[in-house]
């Protein structure tokens, strides 16, 4: 069964320079299979830096973050990450050239649009999608990926609440045994994710320390 672990995880921002920061401090976290993650917190608790380490684009100052036993920074392939900016992380021109990209076969990119509601959005180009429908089209680089870790950092700034609304219906499109972590600090919006997998968890992150609650 697929794993990620965190083990005492620190980041120091700027190591060794008078500007030093901790960003993450004393992480210890096993996430696994069909797992959906909310971790909540306000800016700068450090909820971007715990995201980038389990992408793999941050190294931690101390401990390891690990993909079954791998150095996630050795998994690229294994992770999908979808970016708040959005537009920045998507390459080509059009909706469907950005998913042949990512695709092993074509054959995958007409389920995955059904499923995330972009059939009619296949031949857009991207610059005339809304922030809302980029995401989606993040959503479906994910599916048609399948990568058993998909991250999305801040996936509800900056869109209006029906947008919001679709985008967790089609987060109950990704593959029900990936792990799945969503950071945000939108926890009214976000929390229906945490009834979409096997298990939900949600993380409270402040001052670069993590702390789990029960979701009431």
């Amino acid at each position: 069964m697929t794993a990620l672990v965190l083990d005492n995880v620190r980041v120091d921002h700027a190591a060794g320079t008078p500007w030093e920061t901790c960003g993450l401090q004393n992480v210890n976290l096993q996430l696994e299979a069909g797992e959906r993650v909310l971790v909540v917190g306000g800016n700068g608790s450090g909820k971007s830096t715990l995201a980038s380490v389990m992408a793999g684009l941050i190294l931690p100052t101390e401990g390891t973050c690990t993909l079954d036993g791998i150095p996630i920074e050795e998994q690229a392939a294994q992770v999908t990450l979808v970016i708040q900016h959005t537009r920045l992380q998507l390459m080509r021109p059009t909706v469907r050239e950005e998913l042949e990209d990512l695709a092993d076969h074509t054959t995958v990119i007409t389920p995955a649009v059904n499923r995330l509601g972009l059939n009619g959005l296949l031949h857009r180009r991207i610059d005339e999608l809304s922030g809302g429908q980029q995401r989606r089209v993040g959503l479906a680089g994910a599916l048609v990926r399948k990568t058993p870790l998909i991250l999305l950092d801040e996936p509800m700034a900056g869109l209006d609440r029906e947008s919001r609304h679709q985008l967790v219906h089609a987060l109950e499109e990704l593959p029900h045994d990936s792990i799945v972590v969503v950071v945000t600090h939108d926890l009214p919006a976000s929390r229906p994710i945490l009834h979409q997998g096997l298990r939900g968890r949600l993380l409270h992150i402040d001052n670069g320390r993590v702390r789990e609650s029960v979701d009431r």
